[in-house]
């Protein structure tokens, strides 16, 4: 008789085990899942990593290990009188509880998702941070309930008591809220295309997005914070978020800015949330900043960025009270906020284009510029304010 054995990635990224005896081959599905990329083809195994990624594929690793040893036990037990029929039964008795407490939970999954991110690049710092934060608020309410989760165990009933868990223990109003379940529900995703099995009701939970208070800096704002004065590293921060309002990209994006990116009389990047390209004009205010700084700017952290420019922003006299609105479920809250404290870095991508449209570019223009894909996307970048708007009317109507 002849006996010989492998493993092989099925679809679904299911591993199964490959068994010849007398001449025919035979398989039996392991019941166990891996990212398709972390597959060795050519060793049949997990590949050999680090960090989390690298602890789960040893674990899986040393699963099949069982599955080869156990195989050969049957082997030398059966010798001659070894059938399909008998290694499955073996199987079924010998792995089926220890495939339940091999399970991987929900963390053990989600590690392997950031993992890869990182590895991969494929987002920022900051925004696998983001991603870790929702992460934290999970593992929270599995403490307090003193359970585990799994990827099966976010069903309908778990969204809605998250979700009053986020509203009322962490007070996330409604478009945070949508926010952190969008990061939540991209690692679901990911569950799906790699085969791992979820409850797919997370498609179907989503929350009514509010519209809410953004501010947008004026021409006479400019011009306050171009003739600041300002000790030297304030100084600096000021003229980062000046870059960005007159480039109108993303932090991220705006300081990678270096001679290489320009053609012609234009700097042309391709942004690295979306992948798109910009074409911005290399304007005089623009050219001049970059230049003091020999066009090198450091990476920061955007945390770190909002801090200073809430304070530049205070020092400039950006006092006047705003009324912000926060809803909550059915409920809502209106806060009193001075203006200086919602000024952030995004503030000053909205602020050129904002100051854009008034100026009379057009939307494909700015579009062209930004790297923004859609009308409604710019469209909600757009803050009009009571003044130009009475300006325009009263110009249209007199």
């Amino acid at each position: 008789m002849c006996v010989h054995m492998s493993f092989y990635l099925k679809r679904g990224n299911i591993i199964y085990f490959n068994f010849w005896l007398f001449g025919l081959r035979h398989t039996y599905s392991t019941k166990i899942k891996i990212d398709r990329e972390e597959w060795d083809l050519k060793i049949q195994r997990p590949k050999a990593r680090r960090g989390t990624v690298g602890e789960a594929n040893r674990k899986i690793t040393n699963e099949l290990n069982e599955y080869q040893k156990k195989f050969d036990e049957l082997k030398q037990y059966y010798k001659e009188s070894l059938t399909k029929q008998v290694v499955k039964k073996e199987f079924d008795e010998y792995f089926q509880l220890a495939q339940v407490s091999k399970t991987l939970s929900y963390s053990d999954y989600f590690n392997i998702y950031i993992e890869q991110k990182k590895e991969s690049q494929s987002v920022q710092k900051d925004s696998w941070q983001k991603y870790t934060r929702i992460h934290t608020a999970i593992m929270s309410l599995q403490k307090k309930n003193k359970t585990t989760y799994y990827l099966s165990s976010f069903d309908s009933a778990f969204f809605m008591e998250f979700i009053g868990y986020l509203r009322s223990e962490k007070d996330i109003s409604d478009n945070t809220l949508r926010r952190k379940l969008g990061f939540f529900k991209s690692f679901l995703n990911w569950c799906v295309r790699n085969g791992y099995s979820v409850n797919s009701i997370f498609k179907e939970i989503n929350i009514k997005p509010r519209e809410t208070y953004h501010v947008a800096l004026s021409e006479k704002d400019l011009k306050v914070l171009e003739n600041l004065e300002l000790n030297e590293v304030k100084s600096y921060y000021r003229d980062l978020f000046l870059i960005g309002v007159y480039s109108g990209q993303r932090v991220s994006d705006y300081s990678r800015f270096n001679k290489e990116y320009i053609e012609g009389d234009s700097i042309v990047i391709r942004a690295k949330k979306t992948g798109q390209f910009s074409y911005i004009p290399l304007n005089p205010k623009l050219k001049k900043l970059l230049d003091k700084y020999d066009w090198k700017l450091s990476t920061i952290s955007g945390q770190k960025f909002n801090v200073h420019i809430h304070e530049i922003c205070k020092i400039a006299g950006f006092n006047e009270i705003v009324i912000r609105e926060r809803f909550y479920g059915n409920k809502k809250k209106t806060e009193r906020i001075p203006r200086f404290k919602l000024i952030a870095s995004h503030t000053a991508r909205r602020t050129f284009i904002t100051l854009s449209e008034q100026k009379g570019v057009s939307h494909s223009q700015i579009m062209k510029v930004t790297g923004i894909r859609s009308l409604k996307t710019l469209q909600g970048y757009i803050k009009v304010n009571s003044e130009s708007l009475s300006e325009a009317i009263i110009k249209a109507w007199t």
